[in-house]
């Protein structure tokens, strides 16, 4: 499982609400993008690099994200 850091939250953002993103781009639910950006939840990794291509699509997981557990 991966956690956000949430001190990256702004970069994910890009002036676009949260509800844009988690409806639009990543078709999850509002609640769980939010839970995972304010770092209360991980995710899987294929989660993960689709919020990182969110932000960039040269950034890496782990350049916002962390592993935790195996």
């Amino acid at each position: 499982m991966w956690q956000f850091k949430e001190v990256e939250k702004a970069k994910v953002l890009q002036g676009r609400t949260i509800t844009y993103l988690a409806e639009k781009k990543l078709h999850i639910s509002i609640n769980y993008l939010t839970s995972i950006l304010n770092g209360k939840k991980s995710c899987s990794i294929r989660l993960a690099d689709n919020i990182t291509k969110c932000i960039s699509w040269d950034a890496k997981i782990e350049d916002y994200f962390i592993k935790k557990g195996e």
